[in-house]
Parts: C-alpha cells; structure tokens; sequence
C-alpha cells in the first residue's frame, strides 16, 4: 500500500500521528509512506521515521519540493490559514515515481482507526480520484463559484484514492494549472477547488465515514434525509476522522468530541512528552480559569463538554 501525505516543519508533528494511527490500524499491511516535504529539517525527517520504526512492513521516502514550478499557484494576502503544501497533491504525478500506479493520499490532520485495505482494493473504474462529500456539499455558492452542476458534487480532499496512472496518462497537471492561471479569482478552498472542477466528471464518491470531518458533528448545518443515515453511521464509528476547522486537537483550546483519538495515538508516538500548543490570548486563559472557579463553586451553570457547536450526546469513540 502507498500512503502519501505533504507536510512542512509546521506540520510534522500532526503528520507523524497520522502515520501510527494508519500503521495500528493496518499493520499486516506492507505499506510504503511517501513523504512529500518542504523545507523539512533533518531533525523532523528523522522523527517522521522513528514514528514507524516499530511497525514491521512500514517504511518512509521523502520527496523534495524543489523541481515543482510554483508560479502558477495563486496567492492571496488574506490566504493564512493553510500553507503551500496543500498544492503538491496536484503535482503528485510529476513527484513520485512512475512505477507508482495508485496511492492514498492523507491530511496530516487526520487519524485512521480502521482497516484502509477496502479503500486500496477500491475499482477505480476509470476514474482520477475517490473522495467523500465536503460538509458543504450541497453549498450553492461552491457551484456558482466553479461554474458546474450541483448535481455533479463537491468532495473534500482530505483524503483522497488517487489514480495516477489516470493523472499522468491525460496529462492533469496542464488543466490543473490552466484552471489555478485563467480562474484565480473563483479558488477559495485552495487545491480543493482545483481538483473539484477539473475532476469533477471523473471521480468516485466514498462513504462520509472515510471522512468523517468536523462540519459533520455540528449542529448548525442540515443535511438530506439520505445523507442523515449515513452521517448517523459515520459519526458512530468513523474509519477516518478528519479535524477540519481552525481549532486541532494538538491545540489547547480544542474541544472536539473525539479529540481524544488523536490524544491516543500522540501517547505512541515520539511527540508523547510534547504539551499542547498554547494557542490561546492570555486575557482568554484567565477568563477560562476564572470560569472554572465559578462553575466549580457552582456560581455559574456548567458548559456543554464540547461547545455549543457540536450536536448533543457525543461521547469519546477511543
């Protein structure tokens, strides 16, 4: 099995749990991680290995960036939240070799607590890519951004079955630039969009419980009484979670239900000793532990365990 993911010196850490969780979770699977990284120090290289090192059949290659001509990748100076490297999926063809077929391709913000072996026997059909519904699937604003039916869908990439032989016998690098050079203006959701529009007749959906992203807990959208089903099923036993979203479960201020899934696979790792970011203000901080003294003298009621935004009766799956 070939896993690829792209990370910077920002994501490692992340990326390094994502890769226990694939290996607890497969490990009578022979499986080649395919690295791609930017600027990424000796130091974190070597992490990235020891994170494995114990998981027989599991081994690591590191692609350099340097040969990927960037100029076509749109920037925008409102655009801090995600770093370049979510732009190499699209180059993936070019990078890896060409004796690679089929990969998986995972975010770094993702855990894997089941078998990935259905998604690797996947028949691709003829297809580039499989992928599962964006919570925003059903968004109007997506379709009238990107100029296609609704009827046609919107994935999220976070984890994607990609085809390369598909990608590199069509050529997918060329449209995938076109699109990023003549439609700057329509990509909000970084490559996302890109690889939405140019693949958008030739893809295969995936269950939601291959990722499970956070828009799926929450309270505040509603989905179709089809999609319901399956996201009840989903969010009872995901094979993939996906912390989609600004606050991470590394951070401090996450309180995302099944934070501690992630918090399972850090204890494995060589981060395990490694606190938490500390990501929020001070003035926050205080407020916080003043809360605490109050509701723990019961002076103020109890917060819901995980927020306001997420749906009720969630309770940690690991």
């Amino acid at each position: 099995m070939d896993i690829v993911a792209c990370t910077d010196n920002g994501f490692v850490m992340p990326t390094g749990i994502m890769m226990i969780s694939v290996c607890v979770n497969n490990q009578d699977e022979e499986i080649v991680f395919h690295i791609v990284i930017d600027e990424v120090s000796p130091n974190n290289k070597k992490k990235l290995e020891d994170a494995i090192s114990e998981f027989q059949g599991k081994s690591v290659v590191f692609y350099e960036t340097k040969k990927i001509d960037t100029s076509a990748i749109p920037q925008k100076e409102d655009w801090h939240r995600l770093p370049l490297t979510t732009y190499y999926r699209l180059y993936l063809g070019m990078l890896l070799p060409s004796t690679i077929k089929k990969i998986i391709y995972i975010d770094g913000d993702m855990i894997v607590r089941r078998s990935l072996m259905p998604l690797w026997n996947l028949d691709m059909q003829g297809k580039a890519i499989a992928a599962a519904s964006d919570t925003d699937f059903f968004c109007e604003e997506y379709f009238k951004r990107l100029d296609y039916p609704k009827d046609m869908g919107y994935f999220n990439a976070g984890i994607l079955v990609i085809n390369l032989e598909y990608w590199r016998c069509r050529n997918l690098i060329s449209p995938f630039i076109d699109f990023m050079i003549q439609y700057k203006s329509r990509i909000k959701n970084y490559d996302q969009d890109v690889l939405n529009f140019v693949l958008r007749d030739c893809k295969i959906n995936l269950p939601i419980k291959y990722n499970l992203q956070s828009g799926f807990l929450s309270t505040e959208k509603s989905f179709g009484p089809y999609y319901r089903t399956e996201i009840k099923a989903a969010i009872a036993d995901p094979a993939v979670l996906h912390y989609t979203g600004g606050s991470k479960p590394w951070h401090c201020s996450c309180r995302h239900p099944y934070r501690s899934s992630f918090l399972k696979y850090k204890a494995l790792s060589p981060w395990k000793d490694e606190p938490l970011i500390e990501d929020r203000p001070m003035s926050i901080r205080i407020k916080k532990a003043f809360g605490m003294i109050l509701r723990k003298c019961r002076l103020i009621p109890e917060l819901p365990p995980y927020g306001k935004g997420f749906l009720p009766g969630l309770k940690p799956i690991d």
